[in-house]
């Protein structure tokens, strides 16, 4: 499947989520990234890798590299002499293969004697799953706003002075673009939109402040003076602008995310205790990156075990 616009394909997303395993198996004192670029050592130059984890041991730095393959055939031989050459040459401490298929006899002998660990990541079904990871669902909230009508005073002097809502010379028609660039300083050629207007706001304030989940929309409204300089574009023509009036509908609303629409999978290994992780992930375009997450030991039976994350974009708006 490709990857839709504004998402990672599915084998980088694959890579992440191995790199979030490992950083909650042991969320001490340890830096993970995904990807990173290590200098090699023979030739100098940087070598990418699918993840790397970095710690402290006494007053020793510890560096292990992470290498994903998300196919369908098993990982035989060749991968995991490559790996081993490659580890070597940006001076890993270990590496750590992660195969969504499984690994061949051959490449198991070798990678033991290479100083490679062997990982595989697998779905598995929601009655597999320990039962301290299985909730019923989770919900992600959500700020939802839609412009419910714009006003627009003519410009008139610069003794300003608050107009009231109601105070317009015209309001803009329902269907207007908020993308459009539909203001224009004519001093400096700049253009803007509704939607600059709304991120110009949420620079200054919480337009959301004080708004309860799963309420009936709140109506707000806030003033933009401009001293005459300005231009917006209306059904009529361009006018001279004195002052936007803007009114928003804002309201938190509830995604519910079922446990069976949860990505559920096991991450094991022969040498360690299988890791399960269940993750909730947010279906809306805006909140795509949006995650919950859960993941313990397959066999513990200790709620301490249990290591809970939320990942939420800071840049989302």
């Amino acid at each position: 499947m490709s990857a839709s616009e504004g998402q990672d394909p599915e084998w980088r997303e694959f890579e992440r989520l191995v790199a979030r395993i490992e950083a909650d198996a042991d969320p001490g004192n340890v830096t993970v990234n995904s990807p990173d670029r290590i200098r090699c050592k023979i030739t100098g130059q940087l070598r990418e890798v699918d993840a790397s984890i970095r710690t402290r041991i006494g007053t020793a730095e510890v560096l292990l590299t992470i290498e994903c393959r998300r196919r369908t055939a098993i990982q035989d031989v060749t991968w995991i002499e490559q790996l081993a050459a490659k580890k070597k040459a940006i001076g890993a401490d270990r590496t750590i293969a992660v195969s969504a298929s499984g690994f061949t006899d051959s490449a198991r002998k070798v990678a033991e004697q290479s100083g490679v660990s062997l990982r595989e990541l697998s779905e598995i079904a929601s009655e597999d799953v320990n039962s301290l990871l299985q909730v019923d669902f989770v919900l992600f909230w959500h700020k939802a706003c839609v412009i419910s009508r714009v006003g627009i005073r003519k410009f008139r002097s610069l003794d300003w002075k608050m107009p009231e809502p109601s105070d317009v010379d015209c309001t803009l028609p329902e269907d207007t673009d908020p993308f459009a660039s539909i203001f224009r300083n004519e001093e400096t050629g700049a253009a803007w939109s509704l939607n600059d207007l709304w991120l110009q706001l949420q620079e200054a304030t919480d337009p959301f402040e004080g708004i309860e989940k799963a309420q009936s929309p709140v109506f707000r409204t806030v003033c933009f003076p401009y001293p005459g300089e300005v231009t917006v574009t209306t059904p009529d023509g361009p006018v001279r602008l004195g002052d936007v009036i803007l009114t928003v509908a804002l309201w938190v609303e509830a995604e519910h995310i079922p446990f069976d629409e949860a990505n559920r999978v096991e991450y094991s290994s022969g040498d360690i205790d299988a890791i399960q992780r269940v993750e909730f992930s947010s279906q809306r375009r805006m909140g795509k990156n949006q995650r919950i997450s859960l993941q313990l030991p397959k066999h513990s039976e200790s709620i301490r075990d249990l290591r809970a994350g939320f990942f939420q974009p800071s840049n989302e708006k």
